[in-house]
């Protein structure tokens, strides 16, 4: 390896990390707003900015008749999976909903077995259900602030994701992850939108200072346009198989800054479903 060679895997291990940290802070930024700002406009406006910038960087075109379903499956991400990761944030702590959310590989798996009939070695499946363990455990492990209602959105959110992910695999191989994410963010965004507009449900929140709206401007153009953009061009220079190992440690640093920010707790049962489950995503 020259040098050359060496300064882009340094960048790129520098992306990843930016990465890391945008991901991980999702749930502990917006946790304090969920008493003031309706989880289905900040989720919506989200991906609106994400997509925005993202479509900024895309070079080529979709095909038109690639537009709408990329659009309907990019729903199951900005609509139902990040909704639910906000209604988890909202009615459980943001440790529980970061961790039941990096759950979703164990599910992207199950989908690409069923969905694609994918093959995966005997461990594979091992660390299949022992996600399904961990999962379990650690919804035992319910401390002040945690609700059965919240647990179910942060799984909702988990499956919903991966079922995402394996659906759009046929256009991520098309077109490639930085397109397909572009545009089915901003699309799927618009959508959703327009659907909250005509159930009159799309209610901008007038209660939040300042501050307050710099959290949500972050989370559309930091976390949901700069840190997919930085995860992609990771993957540039490290491949996908190696860039994707960071959703691995998103409870673990998720869990530190909710333990630091927000004073969170953590159970005997919350810690032992986390091992558990970080280890079922390493098989």
């Amino acid at each position: 390896m020259n040098n050359e060679q060496k300064k882009r895997r340094v960048l790129a291990y520098i992306l990843l990390l930016i990465t890391l940290l945008a991901f991980s802070s999702i749930e502990v930024v917006s946790k304090p707003l969920m008493d003031k700002v309706d989880p289905f406009f900040m989720t919506s406006f989200r991906f609106l900015i994400g997509g925005l910038f993202l479509i900024l960087f895309v070079k080529q075109d979709p095909e038109v008749k690639d537009v709408i379903p990329i659009t309907i499956i990019g729903a199951l991400n900005s609509v139902i999976s990040m909704t639910s990761l906000q209604l988890a944030v909202k009615y459980s702590n943001a440790s529980t909903a970061a961790t039941l959310v990096a759950s979703n590989p164990i599910f992207v798996s199950l989908f690409a077995s069923f969905v694609l009939q994918e093959k995966y070695p005997l461990k594979k499946y091992i660390g299949i259900g022992l996600g399904f363990v961990g999962i379990f455990i650690f919804s035992l492990g319910k401390i002040k602030g945690d609700s059965w209602l919240g647990i179910f959105f942060g799984i909702l959110a988990a499956i919903t994701f991966g079922l995402y992910t394996v659906l759009m695999r046929k256009y991520t191989k098309k077109y490639g992850p930085l397109l397909v994410t572009a545009y089915s963010s901003l699309c799927s965004s618009l959508v959703y939108i327009t659907l909250l507009v005509a159930i009159r449900k799309f209610t901008i929140p007038t209660q939040v200072d300042f501050v307050g709206w710099i959290i949500v401007i972050y989370l559309g153009f930091i976390v949901t346009g700069v840190a997919y953009l930085t995860y992609f061009k990771a993957m540039e220079t490290l491949g996908a198989t190696q860039s994707s190992r960071l959703f691995f440690l998103k409870p673990l640093v998720a869990t530190v800054f909710a333990l630091i920010s927000l004073g969170e707790t953590l159970s005997i049962f919350k810690i032992l479903g986390m091992l558990i489950v970080l280890i079922s995503l390493a098989l």
